[in-house]
């Protein structure tokens, strides 16, 4: 009886957890929106690499949020936070709500530096295409002039 006493007490962390473990999705689902957008907006390819990574990082999040609120059940189970005087803890999943926050600034920092990261990216391609345009162009240019410049050597010697 005491073990059912103690889980319906624990209804409240576990709505907590939930709460957090939505905002986790929001959080990515915004990511994953963002990236497509921008990358749309580019003009480049959107295809299966990005949803996997979405997939895995879901995979990872929830199971860290769904580990993070195993360790807050055990903690309220075992009264690790009265033991540690620390009693006020005892109904709030903070080893859940510590993850959730990482998380979520771990997806903000992603969504402001993708772009940053994808813009450097293509102007670093950029350059390095037209780096390779010019050193070509000036081969080109040099290799004419000295075929040029050896015909017209020929030239006068049979004059």
């Amino acid at each position: 009886m005491e073990v059912i006493k103690m889980i319906w007490e624990m209804r409240g962390m576990l709505i907590i957890s939930i709460f957090e473990l939505v905002l986790v999705l929001f959080a990515m689902s915004w990511d994953f929106a963002s990236g497509y957008y921008k990358a749309k907006l580019r003009g480049e390819d959107r295809n299966s690499y990005g949803m996997r990574r979405t997939v895995s990082k879901f995979i990872l999040y929830a199971g860290s949020v769904c580990i993070a609120w195993s360790i807050d059940a055990v903690c309220y189970v075992c009264k690790f936070w009265e033991f540690i005087h620390f009693s006020f803890l005892t109904n709030i999943p903070v080893i859940t709500s510590l993850i959730t926050v990482f998380i979520l600034i771990t997806e903000i920092r992603s969504i402001w530096e993708k772009a940053d990261a994808k813009q450097l990216r293509q102007a670093a391609k950029s350059a390095a295409l037209i780096g390779s345009v010019l050193n070509k162009d000036m081969l080109k240019d040099a290799f004419t002039e000295a075929l040029i410049t050896a015909k017209e050597k020929e030239k006068e010697k049979e004059k």
